[in-house]
């Protein structure tokens, strides 16, 4: 049983719920520690508990939604395409998704034990995106967004997104409602380039 680096058991499981090769119901302290090859010592030496962990790997997902999001702006993509984008993500990683946005942490003693340092600028990155989409109040209509675009995509992993027996795929009524919602929230217009860093710093990279 080898030492670990103190990101790489935050690495292995974001990747196995990627794949599918973990799901919601081995993220527990003694099913980790199995999968990892230690034991649950690993959890609380570095990250004080089981919510210290599994919050650094919700950040990850985030942060790959958010780089994902900021690439497709990058590359000419319009709000709508953003839109699907965002619960494309969810359904093709349901379990991950579920840690992001379903699971309940204690986010109170996560903030004050230091463990959220990522929300803020995490939650800066998707409100200056929909500020250079044109929105008026960044803040606000991300909040919107999210909350559309959670119960689009949550609607469709129960398998109720088409309640009114469209004959269209799932996915794809799924899809067309989350267009259909940012055209609701954003004007129709491509993004602005972002403005340069004023200094280089780690940003949303990893190991920052």
């Amino acid at each position: 049983m080898g030492v670990m680096a103190a990101d790489e058991p935050v690495e292995r499981v974001f990747q196995a719920l990627c794949d599918g090769r973990l799901t919601r119901d081995d993220l527990t302290a003694r099913k980790l520690a199995a999968f990892l090859g230690q034991t649950t010592m690993v959890l609380y030496h570095h990250y004080g508990s089981l919510d210290g962990f599994l919050i650094r790997v919700d950040g990850a997902g985030w942060r790959m939604l958010a780089e994902g999001l900021e690439a497709r702006a990058r590359g000419g993509a319009d709000a709508r395409a953003l839109a699907v984008y965002y619960v494309e993500f969810a359904l093709r990683r349901p379990d991950l998704y579920w840690l992001m946005a379903e699971r309940r942490f204690d986010r109170a003693r996560l903030r004050d034990e230091g463990r959220l340092r990522l929300a803020r600028p995490l939650w800066g990155a998707f409100v200056g995106l929909l500020g250079r989409y044109g929105s008026a109040r960044p803040a606000e209509d991300t909040h919107v967004l999210f909350a559309g675009l959670h119960g689009i995509a949550m609607l469709t992993l129960s398998g109720r997104a088409n309640l009114g027996e469209d004959p269209a795929a799932d996915h794809e009524v799924a899809f067309a409602a989350a267009r259909r919602l940012a055209d609701l929230v954003l004007p129709p217009r491509p993004a602005e380039p972002p403005a340069p860093p004023a200094n280089e710093g780690c940003g949303l990279r990893r190991g920052c």
